[in-house]
């Protein structure tokens, strides 16, 4: 269904799809054409991995840091960590010097380990932080301190439900999530079919029924 405008509002009825969603959710990407962050080619932008404060670089041992330090405050705490002078460098948003901007971030970054630079930006604001895999994820320091991860009764581990709120904490359910199918049956059942119809299709096709889990 295609957006349409009616000729009067009442009743008041606004219809739209997928595409107007999609187009509302670019609005900040659309905007910032004007305003200088987004009016280049693909990668040449501020928050594209165009501006060298805002990208990733890899280390001495193959890891890598993300930096995202676009306001001055927080470019400066970046250039003390890499130990760089202000005023040996290009100014931080000339466009046409970011190439070697970035080739000086590059090279700093490729001297030292992922840990070293962690121990080296802790606790500043220079926004710069580890890119952790899936395995160190939960066992990170930050993350093990607000038990930002749980495991199910599995043992599977996942996110936990956020915000945690103080006075109210919500208590996540540590049960396995079900497997595909598992309800199938019963779900069917409810809304009036049969068995043999339920059978029917499962063998054309149509659904699909985990024989342990939801038995007929």
């Amino acid at each position: 269904m295609k957006p349409r405008l009616a000729g009067d509002l009442s009743p008041l009825c606004f219809v739209s799809d997928g595409s107007q969603r999609a187009a509302y959710m670019g609005s900040f990407l659309w905007k910032s054409r004007s305003i200088g962050l987004w009016n280049r080619s693909r990668g040449e932008n501020m928050l594209d991995s165009g501006a060298p404060f805002y990208d990733t670089y890899q280390t001495s041992d193959g890891q890598f840091m993300a930096v995202g330090a676009i306001e001055p405050q927080f470019y400066k705490q970046l250039l003390k960590g890499l130990e760089l002078d202000a005023g040996e460098l290009p100014s931080q948003m000339s466009f046409d010097d970011w190439p070697e901007l970035r080739r000086i971030f590059t090279e700093r970054f490729a001297s030292k380990s992922q840990a070293e630079w962690s121990e080296i930006f802790d606790g500043t604001d220079a926004c710069v932080t580890p890119v952790l895999s899936f395995d160190q994820v939960s066992s990170h320091p930050h993350n093990r301190e607000r038990g930002s991860f749980m495991k199910d009764s599995s043992g599977e581990e996942s996110p936990r439900p956020a915000p945690v709120l103080s006075r109210t904490p919500a208590e996540p359910c540590l049960t396995s999530d079900p497997v595909t199918g598992e309800h199938t049956a019963e779900v069917l059942q409810e809304y009036g079919f049969t068995s043999p119809q339920i059978n029917q299709m499962l063998s054309a096709g149509v659904i699909e029924c985990n024989a342990v889990k939801a038995k007929l």
